[in-house]
């Protein structure tokens, strides 16, 4: 329903709507409040995470219904049979801005609470998407009978949801910035410029999205009406853009870019919404379009076009790479405002006695961008100004003066060397720095990164095991990648030939004893070691009959035909071995074999990583990876020699043993060429449940048929060019990671062997999508772009957890460490926009005597876009500017900085009492001793 926030329905509209079969029935919040708890958990689902979800419902109610005075049961709902999902509805005191409180639990699952309370509709009767009934119990309850929440009740209910959560194991997730803007003046020059676009939303949002205006303060546009299919809408507000759909902040280009189409007059229409998928952290990334003959605008066109509504066609093109941040000066100008004037007046630092009340008409009409630019930035300082004026004997009309200065500005041509912006509010997104990330960034793996039925047997094993899913993804992802081995090889590089990858990974898995390592490990290397049963049983009854038909023709060669060659007895895994016996059975199968030892120490140490002179055999073993040729020599058991020696690696170790392999292999590569999961620490319950049979008995058969099937090629296997333009752009944003604020030697060089891993990856998983697929499918000859894409997205995985494991145990350099503890601080302090090197070394000590080592550190923090230069002098920055990102996107952080810090405050205020009791013998007798 167009302009549906402001719409008031007749009685004749109500009439109507009685006779639509099942129409859902909706309130308006503004007058009333709700919290929506999209918490959505089904009936039959069962398992630690379901009942957790179900304990975080239960809670919510209590605390709102503890605060408001009723018990829960009496508490007025909305609510379906289908779902544990619902709605609590109250009457407002005053209408309050949207609040959305995230958490993810230990076992994934990502949860919302949402007060709606300005604007947002909720449906409180009807019938749901999946066909349920709406139920709500306000059919009976009169208006007036509604419990009212006051602000301050709000905010008490808020903190007791957010502590019920954390009691029951939910950590809060980092969240969007609020959708209601509540900003306080005076404004950044960066606020300032986006307010005054918004202001004049009227004049070029409708042209972009399907919506209303009017003088409400949201504008909302429905998901429907933007053509996708998402649950939730857009809003528009007078100082912003926020996508609850997509959870995400627009700029006013961000949103052009998103929606509209750009015809060859550079005139922009409304285009539908573009095609939405998970990519990497974001989940609603723009992927491509539904109608391909769609034109999106850029991000210069979209500037241009706006500017151009808003001051007129006089505004030049914008050059291309063109950024909202770095086109602020232009914009500023479209609505009238001096950019300059705008920086200058930031402060308001007037020298005494030059205050603006104090300035006379001539200098009002010389100062008019100053006026404009405290207009802009502070409107109740503008106010205060005003009045004073106006208690002159000759007042000035300073609206008439700022109105037809911006109406200058805004006609004129760009200013010669016009400031350009760089770093602003907008800016990149800052880096996380900080090795304890979310939890569920790490155990929570990405949808489409694995084939559907091995994302199912993960799923299954992981549950019933009690482990993360990402040790099952790893663990079946290893195991397959040896089961193709060198049957099969990729050429990377589109025209390269001589480059080429075969399949087998080195993968483990870290985590404490009972974490579920090793039955994880089992479950996924079975079909393996039932077909390497298999191959030996076979093949050692015909080496059996040939040894005995050997020793036979030794003894009476008359009598006895020569046997003929050895036969080999085919195998795939191998446990404890030496190296010499391992290239005697690499000899006997080229394609491969898996090392899968009980311990990754334990593979080390059949390397003679404790014996004099391991390195020539850790070289030797480093071949292995490879797939090279290899020959052994040993004094007194001979040469021994393979000529494709190929091995894939999967086995567990502990945090504390990785630790002491880290201090004696970060040199020659060995360690960096595995591929790691670290356990995330949050406990889980195995389930005792059945296991997905379908799931298994797919994966078994999967395996199986990689590990027998003959798909050698005579060429190496290409991806398709856009498959190739994917993998191009993932490998360089890997490269990329190199420069990672903090990045120890080994980091390094474990990113540097990226360029083989990813290879393996795509190659494994192009032969899972045979495997998995029907008995009768020919194999593809070509990789393709979807391929591609979902091992980007399994890699991306890995990458966090690799970042992870490198921050925890190769040491950083001292700058990076010292840049971890300064932005921790800064998480605890949102107040400090800005910071100057007393403030750092108020709350680090140890930076006030060596200046050199608070520098060092404040640039590793500007290099991550924490924070930039805001004023320097001779001897270097002397101020920054805090980037108010980092405030959004690290809020699960901040929390943790705030409740550690607490606790050593609390253990330090401990420690001093204990010392207390310990000398009261000397405090009661007034520091005298005996005697």
């Amino acid at each position: 329903m167009k302009g549906w926030p402001t719409f008031v329905p007749s009685p004749d509209d109500v009439e109507q709507w009685r006779r639509w079969p099942n129409p859902n029935w909706c309130l308006v919040s503004g007058e009333i409040g709700v919290f929506d708890l999209d918490i959505k958990i089904a009936p039959s689902e069962t398992g630690p995470a379901a009942e957790r979800a179900r304990r975080l419902v239960d809670a919510t109610k209590a605390a709102i219904g503890q605060i408001v005075g009723l018990p829960p049961a009496e508490l007025p709902l909305r609510w379906r049979a289908n779902s544990t999902s619902c709605a609590v509805i109250f009457r407002l005191a005053q209408p309050c801005g949207k609040r959305v409180l995230r958490f993810v639990g230990p076992e994934g699952g990502d949860h919302a609470v949402e007060f709606l309370g300005r604007g947002q509709q909720v449906v409180i009767a009807g019938r749901h998407a999946s066909g349920a009934e709406v139920h709500s119990s306000l059919l009976g309850t009169a208006f007036g009978d509604l419990p009212v929440i006051t602000p301050d009740a709000l905010n008490e209910i808020v903190g007791a949801i957010s502590a019920a959560a954390l009691r029951i194991g939910y950590n809060p997730k980092s969240s969007p910035a609020r959708s209601v803007r509540e900003n306080e003046p005076p404004y950044s020059p960066y606020l300032a410029v986006l307010k005054a676009v918004m202001l004049r939303r009227a004049e070029w949002v409708p042209d972009v999205i399907p919506v209303v205006p009017g003088n409400h303060a949201e504008w909302r546009v429905s998901s429907v009406e933007l053509d996708r299919d998402l649950e939730e809408d857009l809003s528009v507000y007078p100082d912003g853009i926020y996508d609850h759909g997509t959870r995400r902040d627009h700029t006013p280009p961000s949103l052009i870019a998103e929606f509209a189409a750009i015809d060859a007059a550079g005139q922009i229409t409304f285009a539908g919404a573009p095609i939405y998928e998970p990519e990497g952290a974001e989940q609603f990334a723009v992927v491509g379009e539904i109608d391909p003959s769609v034109r999106r605008p850029t991000e210069a066109q979209a500037l241009a076009w706006l500017c151009r509504r808003l001051a007129g066609d006089h505004v030049p093109a914008f050059p291309e790479g063109a950024t909202w941040s770095s086109s602020l000066p232009a914009v500023a100008r479209a609505v009238g405002l001096s950019w300059r004037a705008l920086e200058a007046t930031r402060f308001f630092e007037f020298a005494a006695g030059d205050e603006p009340a104090t300035w006379q008409a001539d200098k009002l009409a010389e100062k008019a961008d100053t006026l404009a630019a405290l207009q802009a930035i502070d409107p109740k300082a503008f106010d205060r100004l005003e009045f004073a004026n106006e208690m002159k004997a000759e007042p000035a009309d300073l609206r008439k003066i700022v109105d037809e200065r911006r109406a200058v500005v805004a006609a004129s041509s760009p200013e010669p060397g016009a400031p350009v912006v760089t770093d602003r509010t907008d800016e990149a997104e800052p880096v996380d720095i900080f090795a304890q990330d979310d939890p569920a960034e790490i155990s929570t793996l990405p949808s489409d990164c694995l084939p559907p039925m091995l994302h199912r047997w993960v799923r299954s094993e992981a549950r019933r095991k009690g482990a993360p899913e990402s040790f099952a993804a790893l663990a079946a992802v290893a195991v397959a990648s040896t089961a193709v081995g060198a049957s099969l090889r990729i050429q990377p590089k589109a025209r390269d030939t001589d480059f080429v990858q075969p399949a087998a990974l080195w993968a483990a898995i870290v985590a404490e004893p009972g974490r579920g390592k090793s039955p994880v490990i089992s479950a996924a290397e079975k079909p393996l070691r039932e077909l390497d049963a298999e191959w030996y049983a076979a093949g050692k009854d015909r080496h059996d009959r040939w040894l005995a038909a050997s020793q036979a023709h030794k003894k009476r060669p008359r009598e006895n035909p020569d046997p003929g060659p050895e036969p080999a007895i085919r195998r795939i895994v191998v446990d404890d071995i030496t190296l010499e016996q391992q290239v005697r059975l690499h000899a006997q199968n080229p394609r491969g074999l898996m090392r899968s030892p009980d311990e990754l120490l334990g593979f080390f140490g059949s390397l003679g990583q404790y014996k004099k002179g391991a390195e020539g055999d850790r070289s030797q073993a480093l071949r292995l990876f490879e797939g090279r040729p290899i020959a052994v020599d040993r004094v007194g058991s001979g040469s021994v020699r393979a000529d494709q020696a190929l091995m894939g690696v999967i086995a567990g170790t502990q945090p504390q043993k990785l630790a002491e392999i880290a201090r004696n292999l970060g040199a020659d590569g060995m360690l960096q060429r595995f591929l790691f999961v670290v356990d995330d620490g949050a406990e889980r319950l195995a389930v005792d449940e059945e296991p997905d049979a379908e799931a298994v008995g797919s994966y078994r058969r999967a395996i199986r048929r990689l590990a027998s099937a003959e798909l050698s090629h005579s060429a190496a296997l290409k991806m398709v060019p856009d498959a190739q333009i994917e993998f191009r752009d993932a490998l360089a944003a890997i490269s990329r990671l190199r420069s990672i604020p903090g990045g120890s030697v080994a980091w390094r060089g474990h990113l540097d062997k990226w360029g083989l891993f990813l290879p393996r990856i795509v190659l494994t998983f192009h032969a899972l999508d045979y495997a998995f697929g029907l008995e009768d499918a020919e194999f593809g000859s070509v990789i393709s772009a979807a391929t591609v894409r979902r091992a980007v997205n399994f890699a991306r995985f890995l990458l966090r957890h690799a970042l992870r494991l490198y921050q925890t145990f190769f040491a950083p350099d001292a700058a990076a460490t010292e840049a971890r503890a300064v932005a921790g601080y800064l998480l605890t302090r949102p107040d400090h926009e800005f910071v100057t090197p007393r403030t750092i070394s108020d709350a680090r000590k140890d930076l006030r005597s060596d200046r050199r080592k608070l520098l060092a550190a404040m640039a590793e923090l500007e290099e991550a876009g924490w924070c930039r230069v805001d004023e320097r002098s001779g001897e270097g920055p002397v101020r920054w500017h805090v980037n108010p990102k980092v405030h959004v996107r690290f809020q699960a952080q901040a929390a943790r900085e705030t409740l550690e810090r607490s606790r050593k405050r609390r253990a330090i205020t401990e420690a001093g009492e204990a010392r207390k009791w310990v000398n009261s013998d000397k405090l009661s007798k007034g520091g005298e001793g005996e005697g």
